[in-house]
Formats: structure tokens, sequence, C-alpha cells
């Protein structure tokens, strides 16, 4: 009994004194990966002539492979940090930048006589009656930043449109832009919009941008008057114009949406919305 006794104490005291086997660390996380850079826009794109251009104005064709990237928010950039730094020191405070924001204080300010009714697709969207506000998706920027990098938007605003095609795979943008604030749709564009939906193109959208208009005098540069010039704008509710050219634009060929950005948000309003929101007569 005592030969087992101490037996047991022995091993007892040599477990004790086995050297304990480390546990390797647990492994760390590998960091995420940073998000991958917007597609960017073909470079040497085909351009489209017109006669008697206004100044700086321009139309391009970009062709690009339909891929989901192009439709997903755009990941931070260095550009869009700096030009919303620039609003940002104009406006505020990012709140002041939020779409309900803007549109909220676009109809405090804008005032005018009975009838006034530019004030009406405002009333629209912060009502929820048509359209959806998202981030900008990365071909929205690259479009945005297109005009952009011709003409700063804080300091210079201009605006541009484009036809956003898709069919085979492929996207088709027809981009215009000029030194103006405003657009001007040119036939010459419009009959290869036309020709490319003969060649199986779906009229996917037209998207332009409002810019931040900051500064205003009646008269200026900015059409400006004394019902806007209150208005920085920077919201993204679609003018009277603009649903009366969707409309010409859905009755013509067919137009299936509408998009309307100020380079961080959009506005995506479908065919059916045109006709909730309200026209020039």
């Amino acid at each position: 009994m005592r030969v087992r006794l101490f037996a047991l104490l022995a091993l007892l005291i040599t477990a004790c004194h086995t050297p304990a086997v480390p546990v390797p660390p647990p492994p760390r996380p590998e960091p995420p990966a940073p998000p991958l850079a917007c597609p960017s826009l073909p470079e040497n794109p085909e351009r489209i002539a017109v006669p008697d251009p206004i100044p700086g104005e321009l139309h391009e064709v970009f062709d690009l492979p339909d891929e989901p990237a192009l439709w997903a928010p755009a990941p931070p950039d260095p550009e869009r940090d700096r030009y919303r730094a620039g609003l940002l020191a104009k406006v505020g405070s990012d709140e002041g930048l939020s779409q309900r924001a803007l549109l909220e204080r676009a109809r405090k300010v804008m005032t005018g006589p009975p009838g006034y009714r530019e004030i009406e697709n405002v009333n629209v969207i912060l009502d929820g009656k048509a359209g959806a506000v998202q981030p900008i998706s990365c071909l929205e920027w690259r479009l945005f930043q297109r005009q952009a990098r011709r003409y700063p938007m804080i300091e210079h605003p201009t605006e541009f449109g484009a036809y956003i095609l898709r069919g085979e795979a492929r996207v088709r943008v027809y981009y215009s832009g000029a030194d103006r604030v405003g657009g001007k749709l040119r036939g010459e564009v419009k009959e290869r919009v036309v020709a490319d939906l003969g060649r199986g193109f779906v009229p996917f959208a037209h998207l332009h941008n409002h810019p931040f208009l900051f500064d205003r005098v009646p008269g200026d540069r900015m059409w400006t008057t004394e019902e806007t010039k209150n208005n920085y704008e920077g919201g993204v509710a679609p003018s009277l114009t603009d649903v009366h050219a969707y409309r010409g634009m859905r009755d013509d060929f067919g137009l299936r949406g509408a998009w309307v950005t100020n380079g961080l948000d959009t506005a995506h309003f479908e065919a059916a919305d045109f006709d909730v929101l309200s026209a020039r007569d």
C-alpha cells in the first residue's frame, strides 16, 4: 500500500514540475480591404459636333462594360471629400447638407407671387410621394466628376446632362456639359440615342446635376430671381422644366427613369413618377 502511495506522490510531483506547453495566441484578424475605386470612364471618348456651340459646350460618348460596381454607392474619394469640405464651409454642418434639410430650406426661403409653382416638386419629394434619394453611385459620381474637373462646382457652378443606355452587357452614356448653369438638349445627341435604341439598347435614365449656388444676385449667371436669391440650391427635386423634358423623353422614346444629383446624393425617379411630379405648362 505504501509503495502505491509513494508512486502516486511521485507522479503528482513530476506533473507539477512539467513545463506547460505554451498556447499560441489567436490569429489577428486581417484588416478590412480598402473599398475598390469606382470604374473610370474610358479615355478619349468620341465627341459629337453641334452647330453654333455655346461656351464650353461638349458632347461625348462613353461606352463601358455593364458591371455591378457602376451602380453601387461610390466609395470614399479624395475629390468628393474636398468637395464636401468646401460645401461644409459654406453651409455649416453635415446636417445642413442632408437632402431633407436642403429641401426644407428651399421651401422656407423660396417665395413668390400667387401661382408660383417651383416649390411644388420640393413638396412632392418631402412628402414621399415620388422618387427615392440615395448616396451617389459610382457611375453618377464619375459623370459629376467629369464636369467638376472642367469647372469647379463651388466656385463656378455648372450643369451637365447624360443619357444612360443599357444593352448587350454594355452601358453607353451620352454626356453633355457646358460653361453654364442649366442644360441644353441637342437634337444631334438625341438622334444618336434613338439610333442606339434600334440596336437593342434601353433608355435606362437621364441624369443631370443641381449644383449649389452661393452668393446669388438677381440677374446673375445663375439665373437668379427675387424668388430664388436666398436659395443656395443643392436640392435634388426636379424643376418644372425638368419634368416637362422627362415627359417628352418618355413619350418620344420610352425613357424609363430620371436622376438628379448634387454630387453627394441622387434622387431616382421612375417613369410613372413623372405624372406625380409637376411640370411647366
